[in-house]
This record gives C-alpha cells, structure tokens and sequence, in this order.
C-alpha cells in the first residue's frame, strides 16, 4: 500500500459541538492541562457543488480538552461571510484558492461588481490556523480578513477586514507574537513604487477608545517587492533578537494575470507563477532603526512554506527552513489529482529537505571570491562574496525530508535552539511519520505506525523545565481505514516514546488541520 492521500480527502458536513469523551490508556502528565486548538479546512461540498482544491475547504475547528477527567473532542465551523453564503445557496458561491464561486448577482452589471469588489473577490474564508493578537484569539489566512473566536466555545464572535482598517492586500498567516503580547506581522500592500512588505508590530492591548489592536499598529520597518509586477508568495517570516528575516521566494504573484483570471472566472491559483532560475533574495531589517541592512544578500533557489526558526550566533544568522526544489505541492493538491493518482502519486512529490542558511553579518570587501565566509563551527552553509559585493548563499542539508508544520520549544524563539518537531515529508510510505529532528548532530527520531498518518505535531514544554525537549509532543492521527476516526497521540518529547493516545469516532468525517496552537488552562 502506497501513502493514502484519502487522507486529505475529507469532506465534514456535521459538527460536533457536544465534547466527545474518549477512554485514555498508558498515562497523561498531570500537568498537561489545556487545549491543542486546531484550524483548517473542513467541508469540501455544498448542495452538488465541489471545491477543487483542498486547500478551499470551509474552515474547520477542532479542539482537545486536556482536564483532570480526561481529553475530549469538539469541532465547530467558523462563520465566515464565504461559509454563510456558500450554506445559504447550497452551492460554492464565494472564490477560493482553487476554485471559482458561481455568482447569484442577476445582472451582469452586479456580476462584474462582485468580481471587483474587494471583500467579494476574496474569500474570507481561514482555514490556515489561529493566532493570538491583543490577547485574542482569531483565525488566519493570507486574505486579509481575520475572525475573533471564543476558544471556549468555538464560537465566531466577530470580524476584522484589515483591507479597510489598513488598506493592505493581505499578510502572513503565521505572524510571531512576542512573550510581552506585542505581535509582529508582514502586511502585502502597495506603495508609490510598487508592491511592499510592511514590517508591523500590534500592541498587547487595545489603544484607549478602542476595541480591538489593529487600528494602529506600529511600522517597524519597510521593503519594496524586487518584481514589481509580482509579489512574492510569503507564508512565514524569520525573527532573531535583532533583526526581521524575509525569505523573497521565486513563487510569486502575477498581478496582471491576477487581473485577467478575476475577469474570466479562474482562481487565484491560476496567477501564481514560479519564476524560473530565479534565486531566493533575502532582508534583513534592523528591529530598533526600521533600516534594510544594505548588504545584497541571494541564496540559491527553492520554494518554501515554513521558516522553522532564526537566531543569531557569533556574528552570523542562521536560517533553518523546510525547502523544496519547486512549488509542485501547491498543485498537487488538486482534489481531482489527489482521487485519480493516489497510488503513484507520493513516489512523484518531493518530499523536500530541511536546509540550515547561515549568514554572516561582517563582509570584508576585500574577500575573495572562492573564500567561504561562514566561519561557524558545526555546518557546511557557505558564503562567498560576488563581483559587484553581493553574497551568494549555498545551505547545507540537515536532513534529507522536509518536516512540516514545524514546532519548537516556545524559550527558544528565535534564539539558539537544537530541536524541532513536525510532519515527515517523505510521501512514498504507508505511513505519516512525525520526527524530532536535532539540528545540531543532523539526526531525526521518528515516530510513525502503519496506516495511521500525522497531521499536526505541537511541542508543549513541561512548566518548570530546564532542558529544552522537556515537555511532550501532541499529534493528531489521521486513518486511513475509516475517515470518521481521530487519534490523539501523547508522545514524551526527549526520546519521542507514546505515553497514552486516545481515539474519537465523529458522525462525520475527520478532516485535517494545517496549523494548531495550545491554550494553557
């Protein structure tokens, strides 16, 4: 049996808003006390009509209660305008990444109004994850629309459209929210030169009068887009101490293309565009000044979704990311693809390769070209010095598979570190492994059993703790026998050893998530 990608074919048509209780073997630690709160697409179909991509789905909560009874198991859709609409019609009628909304306007007029309006245009729709800002949970997508959630109830309890209170054309779905509650964020607008990526930073707390943090936020820095007709597709960011890393990836947005798809009803999708032979340019802006670092920094060429973390060390930054060669993965997640090519499919995606970029931040202009400019111990990261005093970065290769949805010990955001956690992205297996993988000694320790499939994997360290892999790691299992089965798997995250799992069994089916986070009770 080849890997299942029924897996990601999960269609949920029924909540389950009455916590669901499951029988828990082995031992949970008496100190994990909390929720692993999870987002991502949930309902692929409404009335005969279909999303073609799985990203489209309608988001999807999904919650585990960790108490002194037991773990149990809610889920509730959230009441986005895209949901609402596309339930009240019984047909997809709001645009999604992949697929193209049927408009109900009338007239032809109305129609090309929709297709112009900026809230109609997309979708606000958030099935990437949940984020906190201002002490608050929202969900998240790259459109910019956000919706505050009660993480109590799942309940949708309100909606900001950053597209009026900021006038931006979206933002990362993954922004760093820092330990005093001040959480930075790169906004996509477009400025007098072209498109941008403002460097923003939202208070802990609402500005006096208002009701929310995102009337004002404070720039911390600013950088113009290096294709001015084609900003680039940023998922993540990097933060260290003193600096705000962005990754300017080849995969891009055509707007002209983006223009002509909205007039001819084709999705978003359609005007990405991978510039090929193109390399990875890379920002660094100071946190304190709001300046560019001047130094011209490109690294070789690949796509990316997920920067696992950034630091600095003995004058050098390190980058450490989940690389592929090309963003096929994106396209291969087409649902029809997914039906029609499941058994041969995983033997043809990468499955990617975590790379360690390292960045040295004193340049002599005096260096010769051949001269590796890395001089920090323990990787083989080069930097060599161009002709017109540019740096050219070549990464070196930790581990030969991707690992997805990175996760680490929170203490060591964007400081030195040595572990991680996330999704194996090897796909020519029956099984969905999760590793622990250590940066440092280039190893993985992995995790997996036949015919169960992990679909995210979060790090929660023990309160108290002193070493950095002290803690465990929560991962949802997906099944590939039975599409209304989750499991809840407890591993010890120093030696990755089960300590108790527990199963749900839902009347509908069990979809996955793309990101998660833990509330502590």
């Amino acid at each position: 049996m080849p890997y299942d990608f029924t897996t990601w074919d999960r269609n949920c048509l029924e909540e389950q808003t009455t916590p669901l209780a499951g029988s828990v073997p082995g031992t949970v630690p008496a100190w994990l006390r909390g929720s692993l709160l999870l987002d991502g697409p949930g309902r692929l179909t409404f009335g005969e009509t279909e999303f073609n991509h799985v990203f489209d789905g309608a988001a999807l909560l999904q919650k585990f209660t960790f108490s002194e009874t037991g773990i149990t198991f809610t889920s509730r859709f959230l009441q986005s305008y895209a949901y609402q609409t596309n339930l009240e019609h019984q047909q997809v009628v709001v645009s999604e990444f992949g697929t193209t909304g049927k408009s109900v306007a009338k007239s032809k007029l109305a129609k090309l109004g929709d297709k112009f309006a900026f809230d109609k245009m997309f979708s606000d729709n958030a099935p990437v994850g949940v984020v906190k800002f201002g002490g608050e949970y929202y969900c998240i997508t790259e459109a910019p629309f956000l919706h505050k959630i009660d993480p109590a109830t799942l309940s949708t309890v309100s909606k900001i459209d950053l597209h009026k209170e900021l006038g931006i054309n979206s933002h990362c779905p993954n922004p760093h929210t820092l330990t005093d509650g001040t959480t930075i964020n790169v906004l996509h607008g477009v400025g007098a030169t072209g498109p941008k990526y403002d460097i923003v930073a939202f208070p802990s707390t609402p500005p006096q009068g208002k009701d929310h943090v995102f009337s004002k936020p404070q720039k911390l820095g600013s950088v113009d887009a290096r294709w001015k007709l084609n900003p680039c597709h940023m998922h993540t960011f990097g933060l260290t101490q003193h600096y705000i890393v962005l990754l300017e990836q080849p995969l891009t947005i055509d707007v002209k293309a983006m223009v002509a798809n909205t007039i001819r009803d084709k999705p978003f999708i359609g005007g990405m565009e991978w510039l090929e032979n193109k390399l990875v340019k890379i920002h660094l802006v100071n946190r304190e000044t709001g300046k560019e670092v001047k130094q011209k920094v490109k690294c070789e060429q690949f796509f990316f979704m997920h920067i696992i973390n950034c630091f600095e060390k003995d004058n050098h930054i390190i980058i450490d990311v989940n690389t592929y060669d090309k963003p096929d993965l994106l396209y291969a997640f087409h649902l029809k693809n997914l039906r029609e090519n499941n058994a041969t499919l995983g033997s043809k995606l990468d499955g990617g390769k975590v790379k360690r970029i390292v960045l040295p931040l004193e340049v002599s202009d005096k260096a010769a070209p051949e001269q590796n400019l890395v001089t920090l111990s323990g990787t083989k990261a080069q930097a060599h010095r161009q002709k017109d005093g540019s740096l050219l970065l070549t990464p070196d290769v930790v581990a030969p598979h991707a690992y997805e949805i990175p996760t680490i010990n929170p203490s060591n955001h964007a400081k030195p570190y040595r572990y991680f956690y996330g999704n194996c992205g090897d796909m020519t297996q029956t099984t969905g492994k999760v590793g622990k993988v250590d940066m440092e000694a280039g190893q993985v320790k992995e995790w997996s059993e036949d015919g169960l499939y992990s679909g995210i994997a979060l790090f929660v360290p023990r309160p108290g703790s002193t070493s950095e892999d002290d803690g465990v790691v929560l991962v949802t299992l997906l099944h590939g026998s039975d599409k209304k089965k989750i499991t809840l798997l407890v591993l010890n995250a120093a030696d990755m050893a089960e300590l108790t799992r527990v199963t749900f069994t839902t009347p509908s089916d069990i979809p996955r998530s793309l990101h998660g986070t833990y509330i502590h009770a």
